[in-house]
């Protein structure tokens, strides 16, 4: 019963429960807190079982244990009582055993049909003992979405999430609690206050980036400087000014790509490289050779 409770099962313990405090219905108290009742061995398999789904890499110490198993008890128990309470309630007095296994089937099968799940508890515990800043002792799963939100808050360059919005995210999407293109889907929302000017381009190019939308023009200046694309920041205030020239009120767009190459290279960015080299020599080159120099 540790790993899950069938319809069977739970008929079973309502009816020892109703026996047991009289049969009928009527008003009076059912105590079920000890009726669900996991022991310290079979909680420690369902935590260990659980953390190996989950990729958790912690372990579980006496005192975690024992609590871990105490609070199961509680939250199966008091759902449990619903349940009692919800029968008791329908049962009227007098009535036979099998007219009241009847009621208690309809009840559990349609009121209840999700009764308590022992293994999302035990999931939600153990996720609650996660933390996405330490990520020295994040499993592999863990530290993968982790990696894939910090990856996507990039891509669309959004200054304003925080990393501890981006781990409040990272943990939803490893627990199963949100795709990463659910999650991607919420950062094209905040992208498009950030970058008006992409507004239309984001809802006519499904999936796109802010780095993607603007790919052209950072390959233009990537080109101009000798660098990858990849190793330029968009919140550098020369590249800034040239994707949103009128920052977030969005009006102006962006300047062309031959205005963004040319700009680089009037930059002292582009000083350093081969090209701004060859162009120096040569220039010096033809000036000699005005002069006379014979070279």
């Amino acid at each position: 019963m540790a790993n899950t409770f069938t319809a069977e099962e739970l008929k079973t313990i309502v009816g020892s429960i109703m026996a047991a405090a009289g049969g009928g219905g009527g008003d009076s108290d059912v105590t079920t807190k000890q009726a669900i009742k996991l022991t310290t061995i079979s909680g420690k398999q369902l935590l260990d079982s659980i953390a190996r789904d989950i990729q958790y890499t912690g372990k579980f110490s006496q005192a975690e244990l024992a609590s871990f198993v105490a609070a199961y008890n509680k939250a199966a128990n008091a759902q449990l009582e619903t349940v009692v309470k919800a029968a008791r309630s329908q049962i009227k007095p007098g009535a036979t055993a099998a007219d009241a296994q009847k009621t208690i089937q309809s009840i559990i099968s349609t009121s209840y049909p999700n009764f308590f799940d022992p293994k999302q508890f035990t999931k939600d515990y153990i996720w609650g003992k996660v933390n996405f800043a330490d990520v020295k002792n994040l499993g592999a799963k863990s530290l993968i979405a982790l990696t894939e939100a910090r990856s996507a808050v990039k891509a669309f360059n959004l200054s304003g999430i925080s990393d501890a919005e981006v781990q409040a995210a990272a943990k939803k999407i490893a627990m199963g609690d949100l795709t990463l293109e659910e999650y991607k889907a919420q950062l094209v929302q905040k992208a498009k206050i950030e970058y008006p000017q992409l507004a239309e381009r984001f809802d006519s190019t499904p999936g796109a980036t802010t780095r993607q939308l603007y790919s052209p023009i950072l390959n233009a200046i990537a080109s101009a400087w000798e660098v990858e694309a990849d190793s330029l920041d968009l919140n550098d205030p020369f590249i800034d000014k040239l994707i949103r020239p009128d920052g977030v009120v969005g009006k102006m767009p962006p300047v062309s790509v031959g205005q963004a190459s040319m700009a680089a290279m009037n930059d002292k960015r582009f000083d350093g490289t081969l090209k701004a080299i060859d162009n120096a020599r040569d220039s010096a080159t033809s000036f000699a050779r005005a002069l006379g120099w014979g070279i």
